[in-house]
């Protein structure tokens, strides 16, 4: 193990701010007009009585700034390393107010490579440790070689899934284990994760924003604030699918993709909670899919934070062959008990009286338990826009059996599963009084994980 720190790449606190070194740059750049540049071709054209002192004078300046900023970042460089200790990894940053953060090998649950546009520019990356707590508990070891970037995922990985952790440290040389990888998700095409974009519900409301904008007294001024707010959802539609792969090697699911930030997710298959099927309304005539999962740790996607759609755009084939590679089903389950499409096998269905709450989605709402002591849970609803959510009912952290006051007077009920924060949400909606008080009871019968230090999110209770 490293007792010392590993001081990150030279570049970093510039590339941490450089945005402020742009804007220094900009600055300079728009006050050399155009009589500034006539300056300068009169004395190189022989016009010796031209004085060159004030333009000299501004890059000596900018020089000047450029080596002040370049020496104070070095101070602020010295005081930033991590290090890999037999139990944890640690991040220490500060001058005047020292930050020292620490993730247990245990506790961590995904590791990612981010690549900034500017990091690519330099060819270095960012290694993000996403830890048990959610996104405020990541902590971010920015910037690295690629290669030592790659080297310390490799290390941080063998060491969460190790009883015994013997991680290495920067520098030292890694062995490659298991090098065969199942490629589970071909690069998807820049066309279809496109086409994909412009079919999805954010994009045609913005669409027709942009059209209410210009044909009425709104007019561009007054739609800017919508624009702003939708143009983001757009662009992370078309960036999170953007040359998008996965593939699977030694029970870790590893994703790459992104146009502006290049990302690689590693994610163990283990701290994979909840698998959810989608298939948004205007996909339908192309047959289009997408696979949500949730995380332990990676809570609500955040611009900062991984991708939670380890499929975001793809045939109904390809979504079947990603569930049963990371789920708790065999391909034989899928095929008899989940079809993402309809209820085929269904435990408890939503009775016809439920029309009167749910009208549309009726038929399509119910509950198959899979396995002699309900290991698995499989929720089917939606009829615009279907979905099948599937989980491990030891995942399964509480249960609710909620009765609105509809509901009551028809005698019907919803019991909700509670899981660990992410984007799947699981509830039997709908369900006759005595089937929702049923399911309740089984499912209060489920096997728990065993109680571990590394458990923390994952353990389930009533």
């Amino acid at each position: 193990m490293s007792q010392e720190f590993q001081k990150v790449h030279r570049l970093t606190p510039l590339l941490r701010m450089w945005t402020l070194i742009l804007a220094v740059v900009a600055g300079f750049a728009f006050n050399v007009n155009a009589s500034t540049w006539a300056t300068v071709w009169g004395f190189i054209s022989g016009a010796h009585d031209v004085s060159l002192w004030p333009m000299l004078a501004a890059i000596a300046a900018f020089v000047l700034v450029c080596a002040v900023i370049w020496g104070l970042s070095q101070i602020w460089w010295k005081a930033t390393g991590y290090r890999l200790t037999d139990e944890e990894l640690q991040m220490k940053r500060g001058v005047l107010n020292t930050q020292l953060r620490s993730a247990r090998f245990d506790r961590i649950q995904a590791v990612d490579i981010v690549e900034s546009i500017i990091a690519r520019m330099f060819r270095v990356a960012a290694v993000r440790v996403e830890t048990a707590g959610g996104n405020d508990s990541a902590i971010d070891i920015s910037y690295l070689t690629r290669g030592d970037a790659e080297k310390l995922k490799r290390a941080l990985l063998d060491a969460a899934q190790r009883p015994t952790p013997t991680p290495a440290v920067a520098g030292e040389q890694l062995v490659e284990v298991g090098v065969d990888k199942q490629v589970l998700v071909p690069e998807i095409p820049i066309m279809r994760s496109v086409a994909s974009a412009a079919l999805s519900m954010s994009t045609l409301i913005t669409v027709v924003g942009v059209i209410i904008m210009f044909l009425t007294p709104i007019g561009v001024a007054g739609g800017l604030p919508f624009l702003a707010g939708m143009a983001p959802t757009v662009w992370n539609l078309i960036d999170k699918s953007w040359k998008y792969n996965a593939n699977l090697r030694d029970g870790v699911l590893s994703v790459s993709y992104g146009l502006a930030d290049r990302r690689r997710q590693s994610i163990p298959l283990e701290r994979i909670h909840a698998i959810q099927l989608s298939q948004p309304l205007l996909w339908r005539m192309l047959g289009w899919w997408k696979v949500t999962v949730t995380v332990v740790g990676y809570g609500a996607e955040t611009k900062k934070g991984g991708t939670s759609k380890i499929l975001p755009v793809g045939s109904k084939e390809l979504a079947l062959k990603v569930l049963a590679a990371v789920g708790p089903l065999s391909p034989q389950e899928i095929s008899r008990s989940a079809h993402p499409e309809h209820l085929s096998t269904p435990t408890f269905t939503s009775p016809a009286k439920a029309k009167w709450v749910s009208p549309l989605d009726r038929s399509r709402q119910g509950v198959t338990l899979i396995g002699e002591q309900a290991e698995v849970a499989v929720i089917h609803y939606g009829r615009l826009v279907p979905r099948m959510a599937v989980i491990e009912t030891s995942h399964i952290q509480e249960l609710t059996l909620r009765r609105g006051p509809i509901q009551r007077q028809l005698g019907l009920s919803t019991v909700e599963f509670n899981l660990v924060p992410g984007p799947v949400a699981m509830s039997a909606r709908d369900l006759s009084y005595a089937q929702g008080t049923e399911l309740l009871q089984v499912l209060r019968q489920r096997k728990l994980p065993a109680l571990s230090a590394s458990s923390g999110p994952e353990l389930g209770l009533d």
